[in-house]
């Protein structure tokens, strides 16, 4: 008997045990019942938050605030000892941060004045159309 002569009788006969038995249409259906069944059972479970008292909020965000302030000065003292000039020793002094930050990622709003301080006055232009005159009237 040739080789493929036996191929040809083994692929026949793998063909009628899979298919004309049902064999594989039973694996198959065995296999989605198994997954429909694991599907039913997962349940998922989510542990309930530490409850914390007021106090301990109210002392774990003054933490927060605390450290937030830590890390500004420690920031702008790595800052002055990068210039390395002392004249610029007191630069930063009464200064604040902004109360929003000013990348696009810190606000959810976007628009022109998003990332500004709300307290800014800006820049006075009132003095624009005296300066340009009857010159502003012709460009109208």
């Amino acid at each position: 008997m040739k080789r493929s002569e036996l191929k040809s009788i083994i692929k026949e006969c793998v063909k009628e045990v899979l298919f004309e038995e049902g064999v594989l249409s039973n694996l198959v259906a065995e296999v989605a019942f198994g997954i429909a069944k694991a599907q039913g059972t997962l349940v998922e479970t989510k542990q309930p938050a530490p409850q914390m008292s007021t106090a301990a909020m109210q002392e774990a965000r003054e933490q927060e605030e605390e450290a937030r302030r830590q890390k500004l000065l420690e920031t702008k003292r790595k800052m002055l000892d990068a210039m390395g000039n002392s004249k610029m020793a007191n630069v930063f002094e009464g200064t604040e941060p902004l109360k929003q930050g000013g990348s696009p990622s810190a606000s959810p709003a976007h628009g022109p004045m998003s990332g500004r301080d709300p307290s800014d006055a800006g820049v006075d232009i009132s003095g624009l159309f005296s300066l340009a005159g009857q010159k502003w009237n012709a460009l109208k």
